[in-house]
């Protein structure tokens, strides 16, 4: 059995990860690498500082470039567990730990290889996603496979949904398996390439919605980017709409994209003309950093976003 283990990780599910190693092997892990993301509204840094604390477990938090090589050196692990950690490992690493650096990727690989990969399923409208757990290499995400799950989505389902559902079904790994991976006894199959595909980095700017799309398109664009993620957006007058809810208007309608097609008071909904006749129901914006529905903001403006 593998007997040294670091940590590399952040956010909710490598917290909850790291609870649950260290719950399984306490005396196995040797210390937790995590980042200095505090200005991030989803980190948990104060959970990683408070619990390392109580349990006396080394904690490293990083900044900048987030270089590992040091902790490495220092602890000279077996294996590595890394799940929300955003940075890459230098290859000469890689061939310094025993079991690898095993970490966790939400696509069914070779599909989605990459950057954002559930964000890029579900504006391709997927109605099956899933997660790999993964051996790094000096590849994207092309290292050798332990498990994977396939997981049917509703086209309801937003992304902060879908990440629920994947994040409980990746602790579940780890709760049966974990001892597996410490063991080696967990098969490892070589990844191919057939079938691959790749997913580019997002920057904010790419959350910006064309109305030039039809209504399908836009609905999968705005539930890929919701909450947790800053949201898919348009603008008026120079200042940033981003839409939360939305749902596909099921009639035609005719106008410019982008134009305010109808006002429905009574539901308290607008519907914007799409590309190809089509319209997108419009419910929950945010503007200025205030969420409200979108009629309370619209209504008396029939014009065009841009």
């Amino acid at each position: 059995m593998l007997e040294r283990v670091v940590f590399i990780g952040s956010k909710e599910l490598g917290f909850a990860v790291l609870r649950e190693i260290s719950r399984q092997f306490p005396d196995k892990l040797k210390a937790c690498i995590t980042i200095d993301d505090s200005g991030d509204d989803r980190s948990h840094l104060a959970r990683f500082k408070a619990y390392c604390s109580e349990y006396h477990l080394p904690l490293h938090i990083l900044s900048g470039k987030c270089d590992i090589r040091y902790q490495i050196k220092e602890y000279s692990p077996d294996i590595c567990i890394v799940v929300g950690w955003y940075y890459l490992i230098d290859s000469g690493l890689l061939k310094q730990v025993k079991g690898g650096f095993i970490g966790i990727h939400n696509s069914l690989l070779p599909k989605y290889r990459g950057f954002a990969p559930l964000v890029w399923q579900l504006i391709n409208g997927e109605k099956k996603v899933g997660f790999s757990v993964f051996s790094f290499d000096d590849g994207l995400d092309t290292g050798d496979i332990f498990y994977q799950e396939e997981i049917e989505i509703s086209e309801k389902d937003y992304i902060g949904d879908v990440l629920s559902i994947i994040e409980e079904k990746i602790l579940i790994f780890f709760k049966n398996y974990y001892r597996n991976l410490l063991e080696e006894t967990l098969i490892r199959h070589v990844q191919k390439d057939t079938g691959a595909s790749y997913c580019g980095k997002r920057v904010e700017s790419d959350g910006r919605i064309n109305w030039e799309w039809n209504s399908t398109q836009i609905y999968n664009f705005i539930r890929a980017q919701s909450a947790p993620y800053p949201g898919a957006y348009t603008t008026y007058k120079g200042k940033r709409i981003i839409l939360w809810k939305a749902e596909v208007f099921e009639a035609d309608i005719y106008g410019s994209p982008g134009q305010i097609g109808v006002i429905d008071k009574k539901r308290e909904k607008i519907i914007i003309v799409c590309g190809e006749n089509t319209g997108l129901t419009i419910d929950e914006i945010e503007v200025e950093q205030k969420k409200m529905k979108a009629v309370d903001y619209i209504q008396s403006l029939r014009i065009k976003v841009e």
